[in-house]
Formats: C-alpha cells, structure tokens, sequence
C-alpha cells in the first residue's frame, strides 16, 4: 500500500515527515490527533497562522482549570492580580508570590533587608547580593528562614479570554479542515484556498458566526466543558454548515462550503467529554428540521455586534470557568 500525501502540500508522508494533526489543540484538551494526513511543515505553518492563536485565545484559563491533555501538563504560569501582585499558578491551584522585592531600610540597630522572588534561583541571586552589600550577612543562615508566601485575602486574579475573529476563528476553519479530512479521507478545499479563508475570517469573520446557545437542532446530552466539530449539508440548498465548539464556551459556526444548488446529506458529528476524557459523540444527534429552517446569515451573534459579545461572554465564563475553577477547590 503506498504511502498517503499531505493534504496541503501533497508530499509523500513518511516516518521522518509526518506529524499528528490537532484537530482541537492538545494544549486546550484536543484528543484527535490523527497521522498520515499532513506533513510537519505544513502543520508547523498552521500552527503560526491560526492554532497558536486559538490557544492563547483562552489565556490562563487552561492551567486554571487544569484541563486534562492526551500529552503533558498544563504549564505554571505567571499572573497579576487586581492589587498589583505578580504570582505564579501550578496547576494544582498553588498561588505563590512571585514578585522580585530587594528593598533596604536603615533602622536604629542597622538596616532592614526584605528579600523576595518567585523561585529560589532568584531567591538565592538576591541573598548573595546582600551579602556582598553586607558583609557581616549570612546569606546560608538567611535562607533557612525563608518562607513560602501565597496569594490570600480578597485579592482576584486578572484573566482574560479573546474569541475575536482574529483571535479564534483562523483555527475553526483549521479544525474544520482537518476534522473532514480525518473524516472523509480527503480535503475539502486546497491548501491555497485555505489559507485564503483563514486569512479572510480572521480579518473580517467571513460566514461565521458566534452561536451562543449551540448549534440549532442539535440533541444530546449537557457536557459543560467538552468540545464538539459537527459538519451537516443542508441537501435542499448544498450549503455545508460546519460547528466547533471548544470548553463548552466558544460556540462559532456557520457555512463552510456551498455546493450551489441541491447536494446529498453529509452528517459527521464529533463530541468529546474533556473532564470526563470520553467520546460522547454516539449520544448526539441532529433534528434535520430545526437545522434545515435555520437561517445562517443570522443565527446567533455577529462578529460585529461587540456590545453582545462582551455581555455573554462575560456571563459565559462566569457559569462555565469560573464555576469550575471553584469547584476544583471547594469541600464536599
């Protein structure tokens, strides 16, 4: 059996050039990552152009959450608060105390030496500055009265989310790709025209859209932080509608191909429970006359309509993220 070719530039795929596509990021808790459809140049390429966005495009939040991957962990990472502490996150929910503070007093009996850092390489950098600056100080003897500072009190953490078309709509349309290739063992349009549309969604939103309360005739049961690629025709028009659905959060669909006049069923749904890590797309359908009447040019909310954006997703992350990250941490 030959070799398969990369769907994007065509090359043969081999051990030394293939590469696992992420259909969703792993680092947002993506579990298909199928070989044999896209060598590494290519998949690096997309990766620049849209998957990295799409990852930062929920900040902190995956570390926050601790969201399972199928590889590796979820980074530590450094954070401001509302008052104006630096603090570093693990991602078992540890707060510590991370800003860089030499601060020197003089005081009646000599001075007064505060020393912090966020991690002990600093730390130590820091006493042996001291001892220099004072040569009576004993930087050993110093460090074993060290001690670890968390973040307490009232103090909030800032985080923010960006589901702008700049910031996440490239790597719908990337996920869409991939997702059918995997699907139907062919590309849906050419490496050319997908960087076309990558390159206009993210500019001006294209024919997506921000479905906030899910795609219209799906049926299935709620999975609060999972993700979803479901692609459906409608057969009467030829119109594929594609959805994507990231962490229970970001909803964004809309067309994906048009066939120009009538065209047969395509039906291909993906959902993946995260928390969970279990494939739940069996428990999904599809009621062919909600999504058939559906009008797709204005369904849901717009790219421009901001206003509507920031209120939902302001309530979105407080029922969705925010009630998980709470719930990590409270008592049974």
């Amino acid at each position: 059996m030959a070799n398969p070719k990369c769907i994007g530039c065509g090359v043969t795929l081999n051990r030394a050039n293939d590469s696992e596509a992420h259909v969703i990021p792993n680092a947002l808790g993506g579990h298909l990552s199928p070989k044999g459809l896209i060598c590494r140049t290519c998949n690096t390429k997309l990766d620049d152009l849209a998957d990295n966005a799409l990852i930062e495009a929920f900040g902190d939040w995956p570390t926050l959450l601790d969201i399972p991957r199928d590889r590796g962990q979820n980074p530590p990472k450094l954070l401001d608060t509302r008052e104006g502490h630096r603090v570093r996150l693990e991602r078992d929910g540890t707060l510590t105390r991370s800003n860089v503070v030499y601060d020197v007093q003089p005081i009646e009996a000599g001075h007064k030496l505060q020393i912090a850092a966020g991690d002990m390489k600093t730390f130590r950098h820091l006493l042996q500055r001291a001892q220099k600056q004072f040569p009576h100080f004993d930087a050993k003897v110093a460090e074993q009265y060290a001690k670890v500072v968390g973040d307490e009190g009232d103090d909030q953490l800032k985080t923010t989310l960006d589901f702008s078309p700049q910031a996440v709509f490239g790597g719908v349309v990337t996920a869409v790709w991939l997702y059918l290739a995997k699907t139907t063992g062919r590309a849906f349009m050419d490496w050319g025209r997908l960087l076309q549309v990558i390159a206009n969604v993210q500019k001006h939103g294209g024919t997506w859209r921000y479905l906030i309360n899910g795609l219209p005739g799906l049926k299935g049961p709620d999975v609060p932080l999972g993700h979803k690629i479901i692609v459906r025709s409608v057969p009467s028009t030829g119109q594929l509608i594609a959805y994507v659905e990231i962490l229970g959060i970001m909803k964004i669909g809309g067309l994906f191909a048009d066939a120009g006049g009538p065209a047969i069923l395509i039906e291909h749904i993906h959902a993946y429970d995260v928390l969970g890590r279990r494939d739940r797309s069996q428990e999904f359908s599809i009621d062919p006359f909600e999504f058939e009447r559906t009008n797709w040019k204005t369904v849901g909310i717009g790219p421009s309509e901001a206003e509507k954006l920031r209120d939902h997703f302001r309530q979105a992350l407080e029922s969705v993220f925010v009630k998980r990250y709470h719930d990590r941490f409270s008592t049974p």
